[in-house]
C-alpha cells in the first residue's frame, strides 16, 4: 500500500487526478480504522459487517483512481481488496453464528415439591430460580389465570386458554396464539445431547409433573433469534389413550448486546428469567373437549 501511494504521489500533487486518488486512499484508510474499532473494540459484528461494505467500495474506488494515474499502483492494491473481501465473509459468518445462538430451553432441575392452591390444584417449582409457579385464579367457572382468552379449534373440537400477550418487554411472539394439534401418534421423545450446539434441539422435560417433548429450531435475522417451538405432550384422559397434543409457535429473542445500558441488562435478565415452560403447561392444562 505504501509503495502504491508513493508511485501516485510522485506524479505530482498539482494534478487533479493525483489529489483525488490520494483523498480516496485516505478515506478508505479511515474506514479501515473504523472497522477495527467496531469489530474488535465494540464487539459488534453486525455494524462492522455493514461498515466493511463501505470500506470495500472505497478501496475499489481507490484502485480505479490509482489506475488512471499509475496502473502499476492499482495492481499493488489488488491483494488488499482480496484480503478485505475475505475479512468481509469472515465478519458475516461470525455475525450469523452469533445471531443463531439457541436460547436455552429451561435446563434447570428443580426439586419435586408441590404447593396447594386455594382452588385445590397444586403447582410445582420451575424457572431459573426454582420458584413455585403462580396459582391459577378461578374465572368464569374454569381454572385459568385472570385475563386469559379462550379459543376453540381442532377435530374433535376442543378449547384452551392462552394469554393475549406475553408478560415480557423484549421477547415477543411472532405467531400467537399457538397452533394446537391433536395427533393419534403415541408420545415418544428422542432428546438431543445436552452439549449439542445444533440450531435444532429436542428435550424431554417435566413441568409441574407433566411430561413434554420440546423441540426448538432457531434462525438468526436482523439482530434477533427467531425460535420455533413445538411442545408435545400426552393428551388428557378425556381425549382417549395413545394420543398427543402439540403447541406450536414462534418467539423472537432480540440480541441484548444491540441495546445500550440499562436496557441491555434488562434484556439479559428477561432472557434468563422468562419461564416459557410453565406458561405452556398452564395452557396445556386448560384443554377441554367441546360438547
Amino acid at each position: 500500500m505504501g509503495v502504491a501511494v508513493f508511485l501516485v504521489w510522485k506524479r505530482g500533487l498539482d494534478k487533479k487526478a493525483v489529489r483525488l486518488a490520494l483523498i480516496l486512499f485516505l478515506v478508505q484508510l479511515v474506514l479501515n480504522s473504523f472497522w477495527s474499532i467496531i469489530f474488535f473494540g465494540l464487539h459488534n459484528p453486525g455494524a462492522a459487517c455493514i461498515e466493511i461494505i463501505f470500506l470495500w467500495l472505497a478501496i475499489l474506488a481507490t484502485i480505479i483512481s490509482f489506475y488512471k494515474v499509475v496502473p502499476k499502483a492499482a495492481y499493488l492494491l489488488i491483494p488488499y481488496i482480496l484480503w478485505v473481501t475475505f475479512a468481509g465473509f469472515l465478519n458475516l459468518s461470525i455475525w450469523r453464528l452469533q445471531s443463531t445462538t439457541v436460547p436455552p430451553v429451561n435446563d434447570i432441575a428443580c426439586t419435586m415439591e408441590a404447593k396447594i392452591c386455594p382452588d385445590g390444584t397444586s403447582v410445582g417449582r420451575s424457572g431459573p430460580n426454582c420458584e413455585f409457579a403462580i396459582c391459577p385464579v378461578v374465572n368464569s367457572g374454569s381454572v385459568v389465570p385472570s385475563g386469559w382468552l379462550s379459543i376453540a379449534t381442532g377435530t374433535p373440537a376442543f378449547s384452551f386458554s392462552y394469554p393475549p400477550k406475553l408478560v415480557a418487554i423484549y421477547i415477543t411472539p411472532v405467531s400467537w396464539p399457538p397452533q394446537v394439534i391433536v395427533s393419534s401418534t403415541p408420545f415418544n421423545c428422542q432428546a438431543t445431547e445436552a452439549t449439542s450446539s445444533l440450531p435444532d434441539r429436542t428435550q424431554d422435560l417435566f413441568v409441574n409433573n407433566h411430561e413434554y417433548c420440546v423441540k426448538a429450531r432457531s434462525e438468526g435475522a436482523a439482530g434477533s433469534t427467531y425460535t420455533t417451538y413445538d411442545y408435545t405432550a400426552p393428551t388428557p384422559a378425556v381425549f382417549g389413550a395413545g394420543q398427543t397434543i402439540t403447541f406450536s409457535f414462534v418467539l423472537q429473542y432480540p440480541q441484548c448486546y444491540n441495546y445500550d445500558e440499562p436496557r441491555q441488562s434488562a434484556c439479559t435478565v428477561e432472557h434468563q428469567n422468562f419461564d416459557l415452560n410453565s406458561l405452556i403447561d398452564q395452557m396445556a392444562q386448560s384443554l377441554k373437549l367441546k360438547p
